[in-house]
C-alpha cells in the first residue's frame, strides 16, 4: 500500500516547518531538543500508521466476508481459471441439501396375479423413467452455464438418488416376473427384456452421475474450482440417460397389451386340451377329479406354475371335466365348470385366486356319490323265498 510513506513524509515536513517557525520567532537563542521533537514526531507517525493499518485490515476482512457471501463459487486453487459466476436467473431454485429417499415396503410378489404384477411393473418402470428424466432435466438446467454451485450439486444428487431408488424397485418387480412366469409368458417376457435393457442402461447412467456428483460435492466442499471436463462429462452422461429413457417409454406403452394378449392365448390353449383318459363311469370320474386336485396342489407348492405344471393341470382338468359332464348330472356339470375356471385361472397366472378357490372345489368333489360302475344303476334284489 502507498498510504504509509505519504503520511510519514507529511509528518516530517510539518515537523520541520514548526521547528523553523519557533526559531524565527524567538529573540533569544534557544537550543531546541531536536531529538525529543523528532522522537515525538516519529511516535505520532507510528501511532497514526497503526490506526490506518487497522482500518485497512478491517476493510479487507469485511470485503472478504462480503465476497464469500455474495459469491459462493471461489477459486481456491492457484490457476488462471476465472472465478465462477453466481447462478443465472434462468435456473430454478436449488434444494439446500440432498434428502435420502424413504425406504420402500417389501412386496411379496407371490400374492399378486400375473396381471397385477404386470400392472405393477408398468407403474414402477414409468415412475423410474419419470424420475430419471427429472434427474437429467435438473442436471441439464444447472450445468447449462458450465458451472455448478454447492446447492445445485445437492439438488442434482437428490434427483439422481430418487431415480436410483425408483429404478431398483422396477428391477425388483421385473426379476420377480421372470422368476414366476418366464416359462409361460413367452411374448410378454420378450417385450419385458427390451424394456429391461433400456432400464439397465439408464441405471448405469444414474450410477455414473451419482459418482460424478459425489466427487463434485467433495471438490466444492474443499473450496476448489471444478474442472470444466467434470461438468462436461456429467452433461454427457445425463444426455445419454435421457435419450435411452425416451426409447424405454415407447416400449412400455406396448407392455400391457402384450401381457393381455399372452394371458388370453395361454388360457384358450389350456382349455382346448382334449381328454386322453376319459372316465368310463362315475367312480372313475371321482378318481379323475381327485387326480386333478392333487395335480393342482402339487403345482402350487412352490407358488408358481411352470409350463410342465400347466400342461399336467390342463390334461387332468380335461379328463375330469369329460367324466363329470357324462356321469355327474347337474352337480357334475357345475363341478366341471369350476374345474375349467380354475384351469383358466392358473393359465392366466392367477395362482393366488386359484388357491382361494381350491378348498371349495375339494368340498364339492367330496359331495360326489361314489356309485359302483354302471351309471349308478343298482342291480335288482333276488326274489324272496
Amino acid at each position: 500500500m502507498k498510504t504509509a510513506p505519504i503520511q510519514i513524509a507529511g509528518w516530517i515536513s510539518l515537523l520541520l516547518l514548526v521547528t523553523l517557525a519557533l526559531v524565527g520567532c524567538q529573540t533569544e537563542k534557544v537550543t531546541p531538543d531536536v531529538a525529543a521533537t523528532v522522537a515525538a514526531g516519529i511516535q505520532a507517525t507510528a501511532t497514526a500508521q497503526a490506526h490506518v493499518q487497522a482500518t485497512v485490515d478491517a476493510a479487507i476482512k469485511a470485503t472478504a466476508t462480503a465476497q464469500a457471501v455474495a459469491a459462493p463459487k471461489v477459486a481456491a486453487t492457484p490457476t488462471s481459471a476465472p472465478v465462477a459466476a453466481a447462478p443465472t436467473a434462468t435456473k430454478p431454485p436449488a434444494s439446500p441439501a440432498p434428502v435420502a429417499a424413504a425406504p420402500t415396503v417389501a412386496v411379496n410378489y407371490t400374492t399378486l396375479t400375473e396381471e397385477e404384477l404386470a400392472a405393477l411393473i408398468d407403474k414402477a418402470v414409468t415412475e423410474a423413467l419419470t424420475a430419471s428424466n427429472a434427474a437429467t432435466t435438473t442436471t441439464a438446467s444447472y450445468t447449462a452455464d458450465g458451472t455448478i454451485t454447492a446447492q445445485e450439486a445437492a439438488a442434482m444428487t437428490k434427483a439422481v438418488l430418487t431415480a436410483q431408488t425408483e429404478i431398483a424397485e422396477a428391477q425388483s418387480a421385473i426379476t420377480a416376473y421372470y422368476d414366476l412366469y418366464a416359462e409361460l409368458a413367452t411374448e410378454a417376457v420378450n417385450t419385458l427384456k427390451l424394456i429391461e435393457q433400456d432400464l439397465n442402461s439408464v441405471s448405469t447412467s444414474m450410477n455414473a452421475m451419482a459418482q460424478s456428483l459425489a466427487q463434485i460435492n467433495t471438490t466444492l466442499a474443499q473450496g476448489l474450482t471444478l474442472a470444466q471436463s467434470t461438468v462436461t462429462q456429467l452433461q454427457a452422461t445425463a444426455t445419454k440417460a435421457s435419450q435411452v429413457a425416451q426409447q424405454a417409454q415407447t416400449k412400455v406403452k406396448t407392455w400391457s397389451t402384450t401381457v393381455q394378449a399372452d394371458l388370453t392365448k395361454r388360457a384358450n390353449a389350456a382349455l382346448a386340451v382334449a381328454p386322453n383318459a376319459t372316465p368310463t363311469d362315475l367312480r372313475g370320474t371321482v378318481q379323475s377329479v381327485n387326480t386333478y386336485l392333487d395335480t393342482v396342489k402339487g403345482a402350487l407348492g412352490d407358488n408358481k406354475i411352470s409350463q410342465k405344471d400347466l400342461q399336467a393341470i390342463s390334461q387332468a382338468g380335461a379328463n375330469a371335466s369329460a367324466g363329470l359332464k357324462q356321469f355327474g348330472g347337474t352337480q357334475g356339470q357345475q363341478l366341471a365348470d369350476t374345474i375349467n375356471g380354475m384351469t383358466k385361472q392358473l393359465a392366466r397366472g392367477e395362482a393366488p385366486k386359484a388357491k382361494g378357490n381350491l378348498g371349495a372345489l375339494e368340498q364339492s368333489a367330496k359331495s360326489l356319490p361314489a356309485l359302483p360302475s354302471g351309471g349308478g344303476v343298482q342291480p335288482p334284489l333276488p326274489p324272496r323265498k
